[in-house]
């Protein structure tokens, strides 16, 4: 498809007018206002008061807010704050375990008396949960964690995700790297229930959508539910966990206009280091008397690679690929608007972010990201009973990349050797005056060359379109049918469209053959590609995705004397239509659901999900699924009177089984054929016809995955609500998951086998959490950690059954991310070593080899002897933070870790062998000459085949901790223009302590195929209006 240029950029340019003209509509109201604000001057006062409770005792660290947000500041020791502002207005005072109290400006007196209540069970204790639901953090019975979005401002990235890492209790984030704004991190919730497929989910305002677009302006809270209770709500994709975003609502009495702006540089962190053409030439020599070859380059040759003037030597190249083609830093740009407020009646939120980020790419043009968020929520009542939610939402992104895209440019400078070709060939003789472009070298062996594809071969640009809308009614039928009678429905939809479009053309490459003749040194060139030229732009690609969710409830809740009843029945409907598709997405669930409170210390729950999903057999597409929940309140009791030192502390437990139909692909119940190749008949076969074939056996009686799920845990508040604490136990056992049997079979049977409702995984655990907030003076600081610990086990699985001997490979009893592999045991120093060793019936092996153990005692090494060696996922996770305020200077600091994971060590960069580029981990290798103490397998020309197979010498700790965060900000306080200015200076990924010294040990081919970690620095400031 043939795309006119212009015509794009003319649709690009009008689609960006017409943006910035709905911005521009959207904020004429904030304007006006503040315009009709200016005309109004009014006198200045100086409040002072004290906050108590009702016997007179001093409420330290309560928050007094000034009319809509205006201004947000915190009681002393002894309960006194002072504030200066015009003389109309209100002030709103809160403290934890207190109620809310408006108090008019005219009448502040010397004491503002707040009364006591329940702890943790005012509305910003509230817990949200699918379906638009909540429950207060005291009645919870099940396992939620969360944080605020506004504590993930301070993490400059282009993908939201990995601002979460080490900040929610339960949730295990690792990151990634896939190209720049590709780095999105992976989630897992309480480890790897499944063992395969454990990915959660991610929610944004009551359905699935992706995280990782939105900015965390946009963020009101993130809540990650991670037992039964809480995720039997959504349904049948949730049992691996939820991550539950809800985005930000304007707030009664509360105004924010608040404008923020950063810049900075990503920059690179750790690059694999590769030997120069000199080096090279030398081992490779090496490696070639390894294997009993001819030296391939001459004395001369080396002295020419010695002196080599560069990349562009046209007979002696010496490329520093890393150097040459990557710069050190990349800029990093990002700038907000927030502007939230309202009334009782009605409040609305508005959020426009820019972020922006660039390649490092140093030849040609860079890789560009730009992108752009736009979020209005508004909420407002119709009358008595009945109240609006509004929402819409949007982002356009348009992204830039050269022919060649991050993943094929990291690859081309780990794997082409230094001395394989110059950039650029100087010799007259190939220049076309008619050319438009210089003549430039490859090899035989890669005649793809990475310059001229870079500024050469194309482009490719992409435009991204994201539209979401929602629209929520709520009832409130207390005054018209029964006290405590509500309802809500809720409809919720986003297309999202994508477009890229490009060239794609080839520079003119030679290859080059130098040789010494009477005359002197002569050359000859071999031309490698030809010159292909794109008149007019194409379609790459394309992708189109709409989502569509549904849902209501009707609930109903209320008090009699000591009882609280809350209950409710909800139902939801979802649909995912992916282009690429075959089958839409479509499932439901309806949920009964009863809360019942005794006595404000006593709490239970019960709900009965009936499930549905598309991907099961007629007769197994509904199930129903039960989860109950129970808390007690110890420190209501009696017999914890004499506990002073304790505020709160609450017992708690859960138990239920939930369906799972994430992992299963569609129409497994069902025989299916295609359409598959041909077959030939007649005289001569000359006669062609297509072939039908049997591509799926399906299984009419299967049944639903199950996950059934323990959670005990215990939470309280102690030393005056200082110290915040929280413990689970998760027991997490699923069954029932489709697994082929075809261990069950001879390999003679074929391979068609329906699946069977087989697997067996059990996952088991702790996780806990634990703050501490105080103040000394003008010190205020917080420090906080969380950690989880996880460990599966696999019961049954599709495996045979191994002889006693053999049981050292077995899956079943071990964890399903056990890495395998041989146990070394050394490299071969002598000949006669080699000779008395176990054979090994993987090649060729001698002296500078490694030697493998024979476990099984058959006097033969082969694939029977692997064992489990190590394992990939973290058995812990940990999260440290600290933040630090002392009068207008703000410190916050987040390091986190992982430990109890292994890494194999068998990328390129570690694996060195055949024509491939060496790495600096040859200079260890073993020669008995040359190096007799080294300890990495002699170089060879062949592929090593003996050597490079996962072993215990590949096997390398990735435990590691890294300094993940860090913030240090300056306020200044009101001026005529604004209420208050933030300085801040951000970084990300600051240093990172493990055993690796050379990668990244949490992604050990980050510099290797792809683009590396990056340590992103930013400046910027915010201003509160």
């Amino acid at each position: 498809m043939v795309i006119n240029q212009q015509y794009l950029k003319k649709m690009n340019n009008r689609t960006y007018i017409h943006f910035l003209a709905f911005i521009l509509v959207l904020c004429l109201p904030v304007t006006l206002q503040a315009q009709k604000k200016k005309k109004k001057k009014r006198e200045k006062i100086t409040v002072t008061s004290r906050i108590v409770d009702e016997t007179g005792t001093a409420i330290p660290r309560a928050t007094i807010t000034l009319g809509e947000g205006m201004l947000r500041i915190a009681s002393d020791e002894k309960g006194k704050f002072s504030l200066k502002t015009a003389s109309e207005g209100k002030l709103l005072v809160e403290a934890g375990g207190y109620q809310s109290q408006w108090v008019e400006l005219g009448e502040v007196t010397e004491e503002i008396v707040l009364a006591r209540t329940l702890l943790l069970a005012s509305a910003k204790d509230a817990v949200d949960l699918p379906l638009g639901q909540q429950i207060s953090q005291r009645a919870l019975t099940g396992a939620v964690s969360g944080i605020e979005g506004a504590d993930l401002e301070s993490y400059p990235d282009l993908s939201f995700s990995n601002a979460l890492q080490g900040r929610i209790m339960g949730l295990q984030v690792r990151q990634s790297v896939n190209g720049l704004g590709n780095n999105s991190a992976t989630l897992y919730v309480r480890g790897l229930a499944r063992g395969g497929s454990d990915g959660i989910i991610t929610i944004v305002d009551g359905i699935e959508r992706s995280i990782d677009y939105l900015a965390a302006q946009e963020v009101e809270s993130v809540k990650v539910l991670k037992d039964a209770t809480s995720k039997i709500l959504y349904g049948p994709r949730a049992a691996n966990g939820v991550v539950l975003i809800t985005t930000k609502r304007g707030k009664p009495n509360t105004r924010v206009l608040k404008v923020s702006a950063e810049y900075g540089a990503s920059f690179v962190t750790r690059l694999p280091g590769y030997l120069d053409s000199y080096e090279y030439a030398g081992l490779y020599n090496e490696a070639r008397a390894n294997d009993g070859l001819s030296l391939f380059y001459s004395e001369q040759d080396l002295e020419g690679y010695r002196n080599s003037t560069g990349p562009n030597d046209q007979r002696y190249p010496n490329a520093g690929y890393h150097d040459y083609f990557l710069e050190e830093a990349a800029a990093f740009r990002k700038a907000t608007v927030e502007y939230s407020g309202g009334n009782d009646k009605s409040q609305y939120a508005l959020v426009l972010a820019y972020t922006g980020g660039n390649g490092i790419e140093k030849i040609g043009d860079k890789p560009v990201r730009d992108r752009i968020n736009l979020r209005g929520n508004l909420d407002f009542d119709i009358n008595d009973f009945m109240s609006v939610n509004l929402g819409a939402s949007g982002y356009v992104e348009t992204q830039s990349w050269p022919s060649r895209n991050n993943s094929q440019v990291m690859s081309v400078l780990s794997s082409h050797r230094p001395n394989e070709y110059p950039f650029l060939l100087t010799d007259e003789a190939l220049r076309n005056t008619d050319a438009d472009f210089p003549p430039m070298g490859g090899s035989f062996y890669r005649p793809n060359s990475l310059y001229a594809d870079l500024l050469y071969g194309g482009f490719s640009e992409s435009q991204l379109f994201y539209g979401q809308a929602n629209l929520g009614i709520d009832f409130d039928f207390g005054d018209i049918l029964l006290d405590g009678l509500s309802a809500s429905v809720y409809y919720t939809t986003d297309n999202l469209q994508y477009f890229q479009n490009g060239k794609s053309e080839t520079a003119v490459t030679y290859a080059s053959r130098w040789s010494d003749t009477e005359e002197g040194a002569s050359v000859r060139y071999y031309p490698l590609r030809r010159r292909v030229i794109e008149d007019n732009q194409r379609r790459q690609n394309q992708n189109y995705i709409n989502n569509n969710g549904f849902y209501t409830t009707v609930s109903y809740e209320n008090r009699f004397g000591a009882h609280d009843i809350k209950a409710g029945i909800s139902h939801i409907y979802y649909n995912k239509d992916h282009d690429n598709w075959i089958q839409d997405l479509r499932f439901t669930n309806t949920v009964l659901r009863l809360n019942y409170g005794f006595n404000d210390r006593w709490y239970a729950e019960a709900s009965l999900a009936y499930m549905g999903s598309d991907k099961m057999p007629s007769g197994n597409r509904y199930k129903l699924f039960p989860a109950v929940g129970a808390a007690w309140v110890l420190s209501e009791e009696g017999f914890m009177s004499g506990a002073g030192f304790l505020d709160f502390l609450k017992l708690k437990g859960s138990f239920g089984i939930l369906g799972y139909d994430r992992a299963m692909d569609y129409y497994q119940y069902e025989n299916r054929w295609n359409t598959d190749g041909s077959v030939q008949f007649n005289e001569r076969n000359n006669t062609s016809f297509s072939r039908t074939r049997l591509q799926l056996t399906g299984n009419p009686d299967l049944d639903w995955e199950k996950s059934r799920e323990i959670n005990v845990g215990l939470e309280g508040l102690m030393l005056n609500n200082r110290l915040r604490f929280e413990l689970n136990y998760f027991n997490e056992y699923r069954y029932d998951m489709l697994q082929s049997p075809s261990s069950n079979y001879s390999v003679t049977a074929g391979g068609l086998f329906p699946l069977i409702n087989r697997g067996e995984n059990i996952n088991r655990g702790f996780e806990a959490e634990v703050n501490w907030s105080d103040a000394i003076g003008d010190w205020n600081y917080q420090v906080g950690g969380l950690m989880i610990f996880s460990k599966n086990k696999v019961l049954r699985t599709n495996e045979i059954t191994y002889p006693e001997n053999q049981d050292f490979i077995r899956n079943t009893g071990r964890p399903s991310d056990t890495m395998y592999g041989f146990v070394a045991e050394g490299l071969f120093t002598g000949q006669p070593q080699a000779d008395n060793h176990p054979v090994q019936a993987f090649g060729p092996y001698g002296i500078g080899n490694i030697a493998y153990k024979d476990l099984n005692g058959d006097h033969v090494v082969d694939n029977m002897d692997r064992k489990a060696i190590g394992n990939s996922f973290p058995r812990t996770s940990l999260g440290v933070n600290l933040k630090l305020d002392y009068k207008r200077f703000s410190l916050f600091v987040l390091g986190t870790a992982e430990l109890g994971a292994d890494n194999w060590l068998n990328n390129s960069y570690y694996w060195n062998y055949g024509e491939g580029k060496y790495s600096t981990v040859v200079r260890d290798r073993y020669h008995p000459v040359s190096n007799p103490g080294g300890t990495y397998p002699a170089l060879t020309t062949t592929n090593g085949i003996n050597d490079f197979r996962n072993s215990t010498y590949w096997l390398q700790d990735a435990s590691f901790f890294r300094l993940k965060n860090v913030e240090l900000s300056y306020t200044l306080s009101a001026s005529k223009v604004a209420k208050s200015y933030e300085f801040h200076i951000r970084g990300t990924n600051l240093f990172v302590l493990s055993e690796n010294k050379d990668l990244d040990p949490e992604v050990i081919n980050a510099g290797v195929d792809n683009y590396p970690v990056f340590r992103t620095v930013t400046g910027g400031v915010t201003i509160n209006f």
